[in-house]
C-alpha cells in the first residue's frame, strides 16, 4: 500500500500555505482534503480568513486537514501559533480509515511546523475559544515547531491560481514574491557589502543581523573589519540569525583569485519561531549578500574554520562560478 501522497497543483497548495504563514496576509487557514476518496491524492478546499469558518466546511465523510493561524496573549504580548488539525468525519468507513491512516505522517509533515496538534471528528473541537484555550494552556512549554525548517522562496499568485477562497480575502502579492517575504536592510548594510567587494577597500567581512533579535526586522549592520574569519566569528551571538560575507583568496594555476563567502548564520538557541519566520527572508538575504562563489549554513561556532572555509573554496575552483 502506498504510503506517498500527491498534492494536486502543489504549486497553488505551497503558495497559499506560505500565505496564511506570512505576516503580511490577511490569510488565517488553508483546508485540504483527498481527491475522490483517494488517500494517495489531496488538494486544497479553501483558504480564508476567519478560523470560526472552519468547522461549517467539514465534511462527516471525508478526512481532511487543515492549518490555522491563531494570536495568543502571553507575558502582554501578541503571539502567532500555528495549528494542524486532522479531521476525521463520523462517516468515514471504518475499512478506509486505515488506509488513510497509512499516509497520516506524510499528510502531517505537509503541514508542519506547527505549535499545535488537533484531531477530531467532532467539530466542536475547531471552535475558535477551544483552540485559544489549548493554545494558552501549552504556552511556556516546548515549542511543537520543527527547527530543521527550510526556507523557500516563493512565487507571487493570484488569486485565480489558487483554489476556492473567501470573497473578504485580502492578498499581499508582494509578501510572497520571487524574494520571499519583505524585510528591510539598512542601507549601512549594503554599504558594507559593497565595500568588501571593492578591491580598493580594505574590509574583508561584514555581519548583519535582526534589530533586538525580531525576525520582523529591519537587518541591521552588526560588524566590519579588516581581520580574519575570528574577528568576524566574535560577534556571532548563539541566540541570534544573522547574515555574513566574507572575503578570501585563492591560488589557482598560481594566480591570486578572490573569492567570496555567503555565510547564514542561525544559533542553536534562536527560537524556533524565529527560525520558520527568517526563512522567508531567504530571497532578500541573498539579493544583499550574493553572488557568492561558496554558501555556507551553520548554528556552532565550530562549523566555521579557515580550512574548513578554504577547502570548500578549493573544491569549487575550476567549476562553474555562482558569481554572475
Amino acid at each position: 500500500m502506498a504510503t506517498t501522497i500527491e498534492v494536486v497543483d502543489g504549486t497553488a497548495f505551497q503558495e497559499a500555505m506560505a500565505s496564511v504563514r506570512s505576516d503580511t496576509t490577511d490569510d488565517k487557514y488553508i483546508l485540504c482534503g483527498h481527491v475522490d476518496g483517494n488517500p494517495n491524492r489531496i488538494q486544497t478546499l479553501q483558504v480564508g480568513q476567519l478560523t470560526a469558518e472552519l468547522s461549517d466546511m467539514l465534511d462527516e465523510g471525508q478526512v481532511m486537514y487543515a492549518l490555522g493561524r491563531y494570536q495568543t496573549q502571553f507575558d502582554m504580548s501578541t503571539t502567532v501559533k500555528f495549528v494542524y488539525f486532522r479531521w476525521i468525519g463520523d462517516k468515514v468507513p471504518v475499512g478506509k480509515r486505515g488506509r488513510y491512516g497509512v499516509v497520516r505522517g506524510e499528510a502531517e509533515a505537509m503541514f508542519s511546523p506547527y505549535h499545535l496538534f488537533v484531531e477530531s471528528g467532532n467539530k466542536e473541537d475547531f471552535a475558535d475559544d477551544c483552540i485559544l484555550q489549548q493554545l494558552e494552556e501549552t504556552s511556556g512549554t516546548k515549542s511543537k515547531v520543527l527547527e530543521s525548517t527550510e526556507g523557500r522562496q516563493m512565487r507571487g499568485f493570484t488569486q485565480t491560481q489558487l483554489p476556492s477562497r473567501d470573497n473578504r480575502a485580502k492578498f499581499g502579492v508582494s509578501a510572497v514574491s520571487q524574494g520571499g517575504a519583505p524585510v528591510d536592510v539598512d542601507p549601512a548594510v549594503v554599504e558594507a557589502v559593497a565595500n568588501v567587494r571593492n578591491d580598493t577597500s580594505p574590509l574583508s567581512w561584514v555581519l548583519a543581523g535582526y534589530r533586538e533579535n525580531s525576525p520582523k526586522g529591519p537587518i541591521d549592520l552588526v560588524g566590519s573589519g579588516e581581520g580574519d574569519l575570528s574577528e568576524l566569528k566574535a560577534f556571532l551571538a548563539s541566540d541570534a540569525p544573522m547574515y555574513g560575507l566574507y572575503r578570501v583568496t585563492d591560488r589557482v594555476d598560481d594566480i591570486t583569485t578572490v573569492k567570496f563567502v555567503y555565510i547564514v548564520w542561525i544559533g542553536e538557541s534562536t527560537k524556533p519561531m524565529t527560525r520558520a519566520r527568517i526563512s522567508t527572508h531567504k530571497g532578500v538575504a541573498e539579493q544583499t549578500f550574493t553572488p557568492a562563489h561558496v554558501s555556507i549554513v551553520a548554528s556552532d561556532l565550530s562549523d566555521l574554520s579557515e580550512t574548513s572555509i578554504m577547502n570548500k573554496v578549493k573544491s569549487a575552483s575550476g567549476t562553474m562560478s555562482h558569481v554572475k
